[in-house]
């Protein structure tokens, strides 16, 4: 199980089934380069074995590698048109692997 450790809502913390504490994903802010996240809100884990996260409050989607933690790839910014998001609550990845 994936979760957020809402004590530290601008970090997520990685458990496995309720077992101890594996590893803590991300800082405060907003840039790519060290995973930084402004209230992660979802989070879930793709076919490619990378973890998805909805960063809420940059308006964008984090993906970052499972194994070790690294950044992948962001998409997505504030707004309302096409590849834009306004406040993410949750994300998931489907059958095919579509975000």
């Amino acid at each position: 199980m994936w979760r957020s450790l809402f004590r530290e809502p601008r970090r997520y913390g990685v458990v496995r089934d309720g077992a101890a504490f594996v590893r803590t994903l991300g800082s405060l802010g907003s840039g790519d380069r060290n995973f930084e996240l402004d209230c992660p809100a979802g989070v879930c884990v793709d076919g490619d074995n990378h973890i998805v996260v909805a960063d809420r409050d940059n308006n964008r989607i984090v993906v970052v590698a499972r194994r070790d933690g690294s950044f992948v790839r962001t998409f997505g910014s504030a707004g309302a048109a096409h590849g834009q998001f306004k406040s993410l609550y949750g994300v998931c990845v489907n059958a095919v692997g579509l975000i």
